[in-house]
């Protein structure tokens, strides 16, 4: 038997679902929840331009409900790597606030995981016999905190396919170098017959690796650092990530990175999956997207890997909404929006670490 995944299903809005997650976490039993622990909430407050970011609901349910079991709750994200507003800790606080994750919002007070200067980081092993990394830099709040609770948001992801709890782990915790290791696989391709030459690519661009000539743009791949900002952030969709090796080595490292903390954190973190407003691309981009599907609900579970499996799969069996980039009879509907990447391999490698390797017993909430 698989590891338990609680199920609440949709049933009305954002405060009514936060609501509901509330009262399930009231009754949930977490023993490393107590007086006084100190316990990371682990979000992510959108890119200024997104709309479809989760609103601050799921996370003032969840620091309310550690509030009343007697935790001392923080919100925290760390910077990134790619250009931006969320990249200088400064600004990443500013974002969190004007994004309605402030303390009068959430009822808990807000810092940015890897620090001030943003080296605020520790180097954890990763366990069992990995492929590419023996060690991870992460936050450094993992040795500090009596436990963590993640609050992802499932939505399609233009590297793994989706973005569920173990990206929210791995990317959402690792230290800027750590990303960069992550992201050695991304080289951005330029199809030229989509490109209007309008510059936006070099002007974002975080290591000025992207220059015009003859017209159109071109990567410096000494310089490209794989954050994939272009890939993001242009207009007309023109670029493409071209894998400098394969996609599986993204996920391989995404995984080590995301085993590393869980192991760091055994049996004190708790996975909640939010699968409302789920669009084709991650919260980062800095721009409007529309939904696949109606919202479905809320997944809670102990086990991230079991979580993300779960997620996948009831995506997979709902409704597509009208004019989306899926079909109902053509498949897998990640493995349309990304028919590149074999995003379930991020399973079978987290089970070869010694992690779960998603299965999962799916128990509905009344």
């Amino acid at each position: 038997m698989g590891s338990a995944v609680y199920y609440i299903p949709q049933d009305g809005g954002h405060a009514g679902m936060a609501e509901k997650l509330r009262s399930f976490l009231a009754d949930l039993d977490l023993p490393w929840v107590k007086s006084n622990s100190k316990i990371g909430v682990k979000v992510h407050w959108g890119e200024p331009g997104n709309i479809t970011f989760l609103p601050s609901d799921y996370a003032k349910a969840t620091v309310s409900t550690l509030i009343e079991k007697g935790a001392t709750p923080f919100l925290f994200d760390t910077t990134t790597l790619y250009h931006g507003d969320r990249r200088d800790p400064v600004d990443n606080l500013w974002t969190a606030h004007r994004h309605g994750f402030g303390y009068n919002e959430t009822g808990a007070p807000v810092l940015v995981g890897d620090g001030i200067s943003g080296k605020d980081i520790v180097e954890l092993p990763v366990p069992g016999n990995p492929t590419n990394q023996k060690s991870v830099k992460v936050a450094s709040l993992v040795n500090y905190v009596d436990g963590i609770v993640t609050v992802s948001h499932f939505k399609g992801h233009m590297a793994s396919g989706f973005g569920g709890a173990i990206k929210n782990i791995a990317m959402g915790m690792a230290s800027r170098a750590t990303k960069q290791v992550m992201h050695a696989e991304v080289i951005p391709e330029l199809k030229q017959a989509k490109c209007t030459g309008c510059g936006v690519c070099v002007r974002i661009c975080p290591e000025n690796a992207i220059a015009m000539f003859d017209e159109y743009p071109k990567v410096d791949r000494n310089k490209c650092v794989g954050c994939a900002e272009c890939i993001a952030m242009c207009p007309e969709g023109a670029y493409r990530i071209l894998w400098s090796t394969t996609p599986e080595k993204f996920l391989e490292k995404m995984v080590e990175t995301a085993t590393a903390v869980c192991d760091r954190l055994s049996g004190r973190m708790l996975h909640i999956e939010i699968l409302a407003n789920i669009t084709p691309e991650c919260d980062c981009m800095s721009r409007p997207m529309e939904p696949l599907t109606s919202d479905l609900g809320i997944l809670v579970s102990a086990d991230p890997v079991a979580i993300d499996a779960a997620s996948c799969d009831i995506f997979n069996g709902a409704e597509p909404l009208e004019n989306t980039q899926i079909r109902k009879n053509r498949g897998d509907y990640i493995l349309q929006l990304f028919p590149s990447i074999p995003y379930r391999y991020q399973f079978e490698y987290a089970g070869s670490l010694g992690a779960s390797s998603g299965e999962y017993e799916l128990i509905v909430v009344k």
